[in-house]
């Protein structure tokens, strides 16, 4: 039996979800992981999954659910914490405080590695809504009112001719380029459509959409025509909500070609194995059907797969595979007109164009057919560098395309490399094009406008989260959760790659690390994702544990001055996945971190909170609140301290479980409404609570509720205060770090930051004491990249150290080291003297 706990961030928003299809696992890798070479994705990162997750509950003031399988009630004493940061703000209470030496002088990069993902942006524009219209943008489309953006974590924009952003929205998590038609934006999430008001960004409706949204919709009046991973091609009518009818399923279908009330679809079937070797490759069908009635006119086998939406010109409707084939079939009979085999793997289009056929194939990049079939050119070895991952979009003089390294013109008469213009990261969706315009979106969440005939950049707009999940440090190894899906594992020592825990298809959060209960004493980690799920997941044992300090950067790698990180190699090696002790997905949907106290994990939920025994995945507690709960829960003696997106701070009692799987139940012990919405967790230990909102508002109160102080800092803080015995710091967006007195509130010290503060401190104490004689050091990274240190008693400077992009993400203290991941997905491991 496990009671309550008895001692003492931020992520992706919220999902909704309404109906569950199973997925067929995919079979064929060498496609997906060719593009992960290029940089460039099929999919935003919490969008490659195999299925959709199971439908939560509504949420109520109050509500309890069947717990997984508790079928081992004897499964002994709760496991403790491992590691010297073991879970997000270091504890339960989220103080983001830990006594530990920490690098005070002299700040070298021991290593880093690229593991954390990163979080990309799409683009939208009016009257560009599918796969048809690539080669047929809107010239009449004003780009002040028909631009827009989607994050993979559910941000949405409206964004104006001059980049200035005229609405902003939340749809929950995004996963493909926005349709934009008529007065409606059309978001793709994992299972739904949502519908924004294109002029406010009101949600008008939330479609649901079985098997699992594949590609952007195509948009045709009042119907969205909708590719899936397992439930082949869907039309929707916008206007009810309505499935009008399916098709092709079970298979993975591409968004179709919609031309004269006909819809072309290339689906992907599975094979009866679960493996190519098992019993050979999945197969590939081309088919018309009827858009008002679904009604099928044809079909025809495809060598291969397809591996894009089709084309169509002139009543051909043209579609490419995996097995390097273009086919052409006559639009109204079906018959095949010509197949072409042009390379090793057709990876993008076709688009088609009176001038001819647009494709891109694996290792070699664009090519161009005349419409008989024939190759009229290939781009030459040197645009063969750029590795592409978008399908082509053709302006009047060029085929535009976007790769690893931005945006790339090849001209149509003769595949020559007209422009090339940078972007800061991997361009990973289609181009779109309005009027002389081209936008694009790319891996790290900048959103570009770039000239069509000359390539010169317009504007750029960072698109970036305002946060970012912090790794945590176990007794060898620091972990997190990946921005692109699953929790990466690497080794404190060196920044070895251990692998993926808990699977790659899960959008996951901050871990925690706890120890193993066998006799090893090795170290296991306690996953959640996003859909309700849940694991504890042994690390791989490789190698010993670091030791107390790590070493300073070895000779001859240099002390890197600001702008000029060090970059020291680490290793790599393909570790087997481990095995799980345990899965579960309990009926809850959880955003936050993971908080572990006494046994219990508990998380902020789409609708409360809830927690689930970390020996056996069982549910243990679930409660609704009065909005999504985004920040890590704080807890301590027996209670639990969340606050809600809508601005709420609530403190829970939770009641002991009977065991068996029983699920505990919870009681308001009081709530107190704050200025504004608050994404991170409160700070919580025996001295009371301190709860920083995004209006830039401090506030402490009682572990009873009573207001104590009230602190303006003068600017937003996104990442909650860090707190010891005397002190609270918090960063602000202003470019500060800032230190109150916990007696009052009153300033203590503020310093200046190189850019925008946007996550909680990390506190290295030397010895605990009060606001007189507190000694130690603050760490905080911000959007310029640049970690900083100061005296926490005084506010001076120690050091800077330059990393790279948007460090938004808290940092975490271990063995002498400061671990922290930027904007482009690197963890570094930060040590000095």
């Amino acid at each position: 039996m496990v009671g309550p706990p008895s001692s003492a961030g931020d992520t992706s928003s919220p999902i909704d979800h309404e109906s569950t299809v199973p997925a067929r696992p995919t079979t064929r890798r060498k496609f997906l992981a060719a593009l992960a070479s290029t940089g460039v994705g099929v999919s935003l990162a919490g969008c490659g999954r195999a299925g959709t997750p199971s439908t939560p509950g509504e949420g109520s003031s109050e509500q309890s659910a069947a717990p997984a399988a508790d079928t081992d009630v004897a499964a002994g004493p709760p496991p403790s914490l491992s590691g010297p940061w073991p879970q997000m703000r270091a504890d339960a209470g989220n103080t983001g405080a830990v006594e530990a030496p920490a690098p005070t002088s002299d700040p070298s990069v021991r290593w880093e590695t690229t593991a954390a993902g990163t979080v990309g942006a799409a683009v939208g524009v009016l009257g560009t809504t599918g796969p048809t219209a690539l080669s047929q943008p809107d010239a009449g489309t004003d780009s002040e009112s028909g631009v827009y953006v989607v994050a993979e974590d559910g941000r949405a924009a409206a964004v104006g001719a001059d980049s200035d952003i005229r609405w902003r929205t939340a749809v929950r998590e995004g996963c493909f380029p926005p349709a934009a038609a008529s007065d409606r934006v059309i978001v793709p999430t994992r299972d739904r459509l949502v519908i924004l008001d294109a002029e406010t960004g009101e949600v008008r409706r939330r479609i649901g959409v079985s098997g699992g949204i594949f590609y952007a919709p195509v948009i045709r009046g009042d119907r969205a025509f909708v590719g899936t991973y397992s439930g082949g091609a869907v039309a929707i009518d916008l206007a009810s909500g309505e499935e009008r009818w399916r098709v092709g399923g079970p298979s993975r279908t591409y968004p179709p070609a919609v031309v004269d009330g006909v819809a072309y679809v290339a689906a992907r079937r599975w094979n009866d194995s679960e493996s190519d070797a098992e019993g050979g490759e999945d197969t590939g069908a081309f088919f018309a059907v009827d858009v008002q009635t679904g009604e099928q006119r044809w079909e025809q086998p495809l060598e291969g797969h397809p591996t894009a939406p089709p084309g169509y010109h002139t009543g051909v409707v043209y579609t490419g595979t995996h097995g390097g084939v273009v086919h052409a079939f006559d639009a109204a009979s079906g018959d095949e007109r010509w197949q072409e085999f042009v390379g090793e793997w057709v990876t993008r289009g076709p688009t088609v164009a009176a001038d001819g056929v647009y494709v891109v194939l694996l290792n070699e990049g664009p090519i161009k057919l005349a419409l008989d079939g024939s190759v009229e050119w290939r781009a030459t070895q040197t645009e063969r560098n750029v590795a592409i991952g978008t399908n082509p979009n053709l302006t009047d003089e060029a085929a535009l395309f976007g790769g690893s390294d931005g945006v790339v013109a090849f001209a149509r008469d003769d595949g020559a490399v007209q422009w090339r213009e940078p972007t800061p990261g991997p361009v990973q969706f289609d181009i779109r094009v309005s009027g002389d315009t081209a936008f694009a979106g790319d891996q790290y969440g900048s959103v570009v406008a770039v000239d069509v005939a000359s390539g010169e950049q317009r504007w750029e707009l960072p698109f970036q989260p305002p946060t970012m999940p912090g790794p945590v440090v176990g007794s060898k190894t620091v972990a997190g959760a990946s921005q692109r899906a699953g929790t990466y594992a690497l080794r404190a020592t060196d920044g070895l790659e251990l692998g993926s825990l808990g699977g790659v298809d899960v959008t996951s959060l901050t871990p925690a690390f706890l120890e193993d209960e066998s006799e090893m004493r090795r170290e296991t980690v306690l996953i959640a994702g996003t859909g309700g799920s849940f694991s504890r997941v042994q690390t791989i044992d490789y190698g010993e544990a670091p030791p107390t300090d790590l070493p300073p950067t070895p000779t001859p790698t240099a002390t890197p001055e600001p702008g000029e990180p060090t970059a020291t190699p680490t290793p790599h090696i393909d570790f087997p996945q481990p095995e799980p002790r345990w899965e579960s997905a309990p009926d809850v949907d959880p955003r936050s971190p993971i908080t572990y106290a006494d046994g219990w994990a508990y998380v902020g939920t789409d609708e409360g909170v809830a927690a689930v025994d970390a020996r056996t995945g069982a549910l243990r507690l679930r409660h609704g609140l009065d909005g999504s709960v985004l920040g890590a829960p704080a807890v301590l003696d027996g209670r639990v301290f969340v606050v809600t997106l809508a601005g709420r701070l609530v403190a829970l009692s939770v009641d002991e479980a009977s065991g068996n799987g029983s699920v505990a139940s919870a009681a308001s012990l009081w709530k107190k409404s704050l200025a504004a919405g608050v994404q991170a967790g409160p700070a919580v230990d025996g001295g009371g609570i301190v709860v920083a909102d995004e209006s830039g508002v401090v506030r402490g109160f009682s572990t009873d509720g009573e207001r104590q102080w009230m602190q303006s800092l003068g600017g937003t803080v996104h990442g909650g205060a860090a707190i010891t015995d005397g002190r609270v710091f918090a960063g602000t967006r202003a470019g500060e770090v800032i230190s109150l007195s916990r007696d009052d509130g009153a300033v203590e010290w503020r310093a200046p930051t190189a850019g925008a503060v946007h996550a909680s401190p990390a506190i290295g104490l030397e010895a605990s004491s009060g606001a007189e004689g507190i000694t130690g050091t603050v760490f905080v990274g911000d959007h310029s990249g640049t970690l900083s240190a100061f005296d926490a008693a005084t506010g001076d400077v120690q050091w800077r150290l330059s990393l790279g992009r948007w460090a938004n993400a808290p940092p975490a203290l271990g063995y002498g080291a400061l671990f922290i991941a930027d904007g482009t997905g690197r963890v570094y491991a930060v040590v000095g003297e």
